[in-house]
């Protein structure tokens, strides 16, 4: 009996410390990702530090510089600040904003929910941290 409370006991406690504490997402603030957008069918290398993220992808052959904006430990917003490169002449407006929720992480990787002015409704991205 005293086995079977002591296993119930460190389930209670197991699952607990998985749900409810807070994200830590501030290894994910500044670095090299690489974000696989199934949904667009595009990877992007994104290179975040200080004020400044620059995305980059081949397959668009557009680079593009966003501000970043924390909002919070895992909330972010990019604004779009510059347009670096566009060989396929994507129009990219000037008021381009994309919301980011951190909403899982592991040790290298994050899953991210993303909105923009561009899209309606949010979806997931995958992003592992390359650096």
């Amino acid at each position: 009996m005293r086995s079977l409370l002591t296993i119930t006991f460190f389930c209670i406690l197991a699952q607990h410390q998985g749900y409810g504490q807070p994200l830590d997402c501030t290894r994910f603030r500044e670095g090299r990702f690489r974000i696989a957008d199934s949904r667009a069918g595009v990877v992007t290398i994104a290179d975040r530090k200080g004020g400044f993220q620059t995305e980059s992808s081949e397959s668009l052959k557009a680079v593009v510089r966003f501000r970043v904006s924390w909002q919070d430990n895992c909330n972010y917003t990019l604004h779009l600040d510059k347009v670096i490169r566009n060989e396929n002449k994507i129009e990219f407006p000037s008021n381009l904003e994309v919301k980011v929720k951190i909403t899982e992480t592991a040790r290298n990787s994050y899953i991210q929910e993303i909105s923009s002015s561009l899209t309606n409704g949010t979806y997931k991205v995958d992003v592992q941290k390359i650096d």
